[in-house]
């Protein structure tokens, strides 16, 4: 690092575990005791010979611009892109970050440090998260080995193989893991012991995943459009629709779990009841003329989790953010970043928001103007995964060029 200035496919049926129905529905869930170059021009005439025009170049200083890093901690330990990341919610004080190499590690965002290799993964890891209280930490990799870890103790806990995985959440108070895969299926383990149960899939690959806010009812995104909202206590479908004819992009849920967001390989953004399934709108991904022939995808859609803020975010990968009135339902302005959208966090309790984008620069807008408030830079490569403290005092960033950055942030105005 560096430190600046100072199992197989599951069979059809649904397999019931007893005593998982009463870790999700509890929700005074316990703590667990396991817990450019600048361009250069001159006025010379090419030399005629080879030797002539050696000595010419060897003359010519080449003068670069630094690029600018507001990082307070480089973490280098990485040698391939660094593809997620995640701080713990108690106090920030330690990140997890997986990568192109096989690796996962968590460390000190204020020294560097690792605490603990997580070893044993046989490709890129691609999900790596704390749970609700920090005491474990689980890492998946895109062959479907899934490991979790005591912090406390730095041992290895629980691990399974589940097939290629799509995504994998932790609910959000209890040490429940959630996980879909290529093959459709969608897994619930109580962790540490392991107890599992699978909902079947219907052929198609889970793309995303949200647990909704209540914690009883999770929803899932398929490749051919399709969403479920589940009962998490007997792993069920509550309802199902076809909601896009592409590729499910993205999914989240309003903070009062009576809404969701999602978007698609259509192009099209749709607001849908989780009570009963129904399509409460339907949106193009940004505004367009009626000649345009490509409004672009939404790659991020989010809800402001502060609940008296009724707004969404969409953005693409062609820099265009969009934001919604989810009162109305409507699009309330586009604004453009200038380059493409790859993650966006919400700040708690706030209208501000950061994104993530191609051009490494992280950047904090305020949903109602739709203003650029400031800029992070440091990066050179894809940003491909950000991640907000608790408290919103650092943020941690994951990239292409096989670094993960602390950034401390100030606090933004309300």
């Amino acid at each position: 690092m560096h430190l600046k200035d100072t199992p197989p496919r599951s069979p059809d049926s649904i397999h019931s575990v007893d005593g998982l129905e009463d870790d999700i529905l509890n929700q005074q869930l316990s703590d667990e005791d396991d817990n450019e170059i600048d361009d250069i021009t001159s006025d010379y005439e090419p030399a005629e010979d080879d030797d002539d025009m050696q000595d010419f170049e060897d003359g010519l200083d080449i003068v670069t611009s630094p690029l600018r890093d507001d990082a307070e901690l480089v973490f280098t330990k990485h040698t391939g892109s660094v593809f997620c990341c995640h701080l713990d919610p108690k106090s920030g004080n330690l990140a997890v970050t997986g990568g192109e190499d096989d690796k996962a590690y968590v460390w000190e965002t204020h020294t560097g440090n690792v605490v603990l290799e997580c070893k044993g993964h046989r490709d890129s890891v691609t999900c790596a998260e704390f749970n609700h209280d920090g005491n474990y930490v689980a890492t998946g990799d895109m062959m479907g080995l899934i490991k979790v870890w005591k912090l406390s103790s730095k041992m290895l806990v629980w691990e399974t193989s589940v097939g290629d995985l799509s995504w994998m959440k932790w609910h959000p108070g209890s040490n429940v893991l959630l996980a879909g895969v290529d093959a459709g299926e969608v897994y619930m383990w109580k962790i540490p012991s392991g107890d599992c149960k699978v909902l079947a899939g219907h052929g198609e690959k889970t793309e995303v995943g949200v647990i909704l806010p209540d914690g009883k009812r999770a929803a899932v995104g398929y490749s051919d459009g399709t969403v479920k909202v589940l009962d998490l206590k007997a792993m069920t479908v509550l309802h199902e629709v076809r909601a896009h004819s592409g590729c499910l992009m993205c999914i989240d849920c309003h903070p009062d779990n009576n809404l969701l967001i999602t978007s698609g390989a259509d192009e099209l953004i749709i607001f849908l009841k989780t009570q009963n399934g129904k399509v409460a709108s339907v949106q193009r991904a940004r505004e367009e003329s009626s000649t345009s022939v490509n409004s672009g995808i939404a790659e991020v859609a989010r809800f402001c989790q502060d609940p008296s803020l009724n707004i969404a975010v969409t953005g693409d990968l062609k820099g265009e953010i969009s934001i919604w009135d989810v009162s109305r339902e409507a699009l309330r302005k586009t604004i453009s970043q200038g380059s493409g959208l790859t993650k966006l966090v919400w700040v708690k309790n706030s209208p501000m928001f950061y994104t993530g984008a191609l051009d490494g620069v992280i950047r904090l807008f305020d949903a109602r103007s739709g203003d650029k408030q400031s800029t992070l830079s440091g990066h050179e490569g894809d940003i491909l995964d950000i991640s907000l403290a608790s408290d919103n005092s650092i943020l941690l960033s994951a990239s292409d060029d096989h670094t993960a950055r602390v950034f401390s942030l100030a606090p933004p105005e309300r």
